[in-house]
């Protein structure tokens, strides 16, 4: 897998579903029934992104029409506001070729390196990779969303580019275990390649800092931070680099190094 080509967009106001009255009540509906019998309180302003919205911006972004995808792989923590969208398969009708579409939700800020997974099993020509949040809950929750409505999306391709050199998910860590495994992990994927960038979630530095020059994802986006970082150093020097996360309540641990060459 070669990351050749990648986009990153803060998205602002609310989606474009919600500026039709019908539309906007239905969506109300969706979520006080979905809430209801958790006692949860709903907020009528019902201001979040839509998923849709915000990748069919990054597909027209990243893959040009002479560029057709195999395969578009979706990953996510988070509901958006559109419930009522198949949004992968959405994608698919816009993106040049058609692809077979996933989208990989339900694993918290694992997603997008299990679409990374996803995306190296199936083999495909051409490929491309979105990771999505938006910031906006209509409910209370006991986790906090996201500061920005943010993605990233990524063109994998058989082309000379940026190398995907390794990949590792470790199920079940506890917070305890997370630095000795993580120190681990980071010295036996940086081994040859001297000067190797390392960029951690803010979720991860949290239990394992690492040393002082290994760079920290901001706090607040917990599923594109690190990925963000990653578009920056596409578009910036080449070099191996480093990219971990941790998600303390679902317990995944991840590792991917990506090596990025000189554009």
């Amino acid at each position: 897998m070669r990351l050749i080509r990648a986009e990153r967009r803060t998205f602002t106001g609310a989606a474009g579903i919600l500026d039709d009255d019908d539309h906007r009540a239905d969506v109300a509906a969706y979520f006080a029934d979905m809430t209801r019998p958790f006692g949860a309180e709903l907020d009528t302003e019902l201001s979040g992104h839509s998923y849709g919205e915000m990748a069919k911006a990054l597909v027209a972004a990243v893959v040009p029409a002479a560029e057709p995808v195999d395969l578009l792989v979706l990953a996510f923590s988070i509901h958006d506001m559109w419930p009522g969208r198949a949004t992968a398969t959405y994608l698919s009708h816009l993106c040049p070729g058609t692809p077979l579409s996933f989208a990989v939700c339900d694993q918290g800020s694992a997603a997008p390196f299990t679409g990374l997974r996803v995306i190296r099993d199936y083999g495909a020509r051409r490929a491309l990779l979105i990771v999505v949040e938006q910031a906006s809950l209509p409910y209370d929750s006991t986790t906090a969303p996201p500061l920005e409505h943010r993605g990233v999306a990524m063109l994998y391709s058989g082309h000379p580019g940026t190398r995907v050199t390794d990949l590792r998910q470790y199920p079940d860590v506890a917070p305890e275990a997370v630095a000795g495994l993580a120190s681990l992990g980071v010295a036996e994927l940086s081994a040859g390649h001297p000067g190797a960038r390392v960029v951690l979630s803010d979720s991860l530095a949290a239990v394992w800092p690492g040393p002082p020059d290994h760079t920290r994802a901001p706090v607040g986006q917990p599923t594109t931070g690190v990925w963000w970082h990653l578009a920056e150093a596409l578009a910036g020097s080449g070099g191996p680099v480093v990219i971990g996360d941790y998600d303390r309540e679902l317990r995944y641990l991840c590792f991917a190094v990506v090596e990025v060459r000189d554009q």
